[in-house]
């Protein structure tokens, strides 16, 4: 795993996004034109231009935004790029961004009596150290700007987050940690909802605390 997006070049970070992108379209994580991906640069960052589908990313087409948020170079950046800025103002240690619309994710947060403060129970050691604690962000409409104070507020004190009916925002040191976290989320989600009829033995809070020691 790369561990800091600031050993690539700008070239190599958007064919890396395209990689990935093709990666998690082509397993079904995200379909149509939904998700995107950014990656953080010291003046700025790279995101997926708006209606593009992530299975065919187009390296030199990806968005450039400047660190005020104007487009520099590239198509019309994603209508959420506005989530990737708020999270980069508030999140000194992350380098990239995945947001997804993947359907596990999506389902678990639409269920009436999860814990808003943690969404998913620690059903794996990888989870938990990925992942980590996953707050619920209420439900706001498609780029209603509200959204972006309360992801900001929210992850000040979590990398991962999800958004209440439309999915989650994984931020991580790396594009590869960021994606990496997202998949171990949807595979985390996916789990629960196989498991929620069944009594299921989770990791006990010593168990995460020594996780996160190690």
């Amino acid at each position: 795993m790369i561990n800091n997006n600031q050993e690539l070049s700008e070239r190599d970070l958007r064919e890396r996004i395209a990689m990935h992108g093709k990666s998690i379209y082509d397993r079904g994580l995200t379909a149509g034109s939904s998700g995107n991906i950014s990656v953080r640069l010291p003046d700025g960052f790279l995101v997926t231009p708006t209606n593009s589908c992530l299975g065919r990313l187009d390296p030199d087409r990806i968005s450039k935004i400047d660190a005020l948020g104007n487009l520099v170079s590239g198509d019309k950046p994603s209508k959420e790029a506005f989530l990737h800025h708020s999270v980069y103002r508030v999140r000194d240690d992350s380098n990239s961004i995945v947001h997804l619309h993947s359907t596990h994710s999506v389902a678990v947060s639409v269920i009436a009596d999860i814990d808003p403060s943690d969404v998913l129970p620690a059903i794996t050691a990888y989870y938990v150290m990925r992942v980590g604690r996953l707050p619920l962000v209420p439900y706001f409409a498609p780029g209603d700007l509200e959204l972006a104070a309360a992801v900001e507020a929210m992850a000040k004190e979590s990398h991962s987050l999800l958004l209440a009916n439309h999915g989650p925002v994984v931020a991580g040191k790396s594009l590869d940690a960021a994606v990496y976290a997202t998949e171990e989320l949807e595979e985390t989600a996916k789990l629960y909802l196989m498991l929620r009829n069944l009594p299921i033995k989770v990791l006990t809070d010593d168990q995460r605390e020594d996780l996160k020691r190690r």
